[in-house]
């Protein structure tokens, strides 16, 4: 049976939370578990987030279980790592601004508007 730990959507309309579990890679996404590992709350501040039992944790990636995407950075920021090892923990980031996107449009209206405004007293000369 391939094992995998992934998240267990709990909780109710904007305001879930998600349970780190280990189950079946075949099992639906809410469904059965065969052991649940801790918690994820996004909501929390960042040293409360994420409750797990360590040992528990690194026990199932140990045996092959494999973290998914979402997983594998929750431990990250615990200082555990994708094979069960103990790592430096990686820090909590929070992004500064609008994307890059958005922020290359605003920094381009910017500068439109900038270029389009003349100092008033003086006119254009006929």
């Amino acid at each position: 049976m391939a094992v995998c730990i992934r998240l267990k959507r709990l909780g109710r309309t904007n305001r879930t939370h998600w349970r780190i579990c280990a189950t079946d890679k075949r099992a639906a996404r809410d469904g059965r578990s065969i052991e649940e590992l801790g918690s994820y709350d996004a909501q929390k501040r960042n040293e409360d987030k994420v409750r797990v039992h360590r040992d528990r944790v690194i026990y199932w990636l140990k045996v092959g279980a494999k973290p998914s995407e979402t997983v594998a950075q929750l431990l990250g920021h615990l200082g555990i790592d994708a094979k069960g090892n103990e790592m430096a923990p990686k820090p909590w980031t929070k992004r500064k601004g609008p994307p890059p996107p958005a922020a290359a449009r605003i920094a381009a209206e910017k500068a439109k508007a900038a270029g389009e405004t003349k100092p008033q007293g003086q006119q254009a000369s006929q």
